[in-house]
């Protein structure tokens, strides 16, 4: 099976950079790929933390967070159940902000269940 389909060299080098130093940083995350997007998850309960969505350019973060926890968070751009469950948006468009998705990664798995 095909992962990260629609991501590029240059993204799957910040994806890497990002895993990296999460789990390297917390041992109570897990990381996950799957066809369009790659996930980290709670050790103890499985569930899902957060989800990146790499594209050929930039890196779409999907969090638990309030969007009042950060100024650079954004709304989700998705509808429905998602939007309830990841209710903000981080876009890297640069490695200069691979450190705050690492740190909006950590924060969001507080606000997991």
């Amino acid at each position: 099976m095909d992962t990260l389909v629609m991501s590029s060299l240059k993204t799957l080098g910040w994806l890497n950079q990002i895993k990296t130093k999460v789990l390297e940083q917390n041992n109570f995350l897990n990381y996950n790929e799957h066809k369009y997007y790659a996930s980290f998850s709670s050790s103890e309960t499985n569930k899902r933390v957060c989800y990146l969505n790499p594209q050929k350019n930039q890196i779409r973060l999907f969090t638990k967070l309030p969007l009042s926890y950060d100024y650079e968070l954004e709304p989700t751009s998705a509808t429905g159940g998602w939007a309830e469950l990841y209710p903000t948006k981080f876009v890297i468009r640069s490695e200069s902000k691979i450190e705050k998705a690492i740190e909006l990664i950590t924060s969001s798995w507080v606000f997991s269940d």
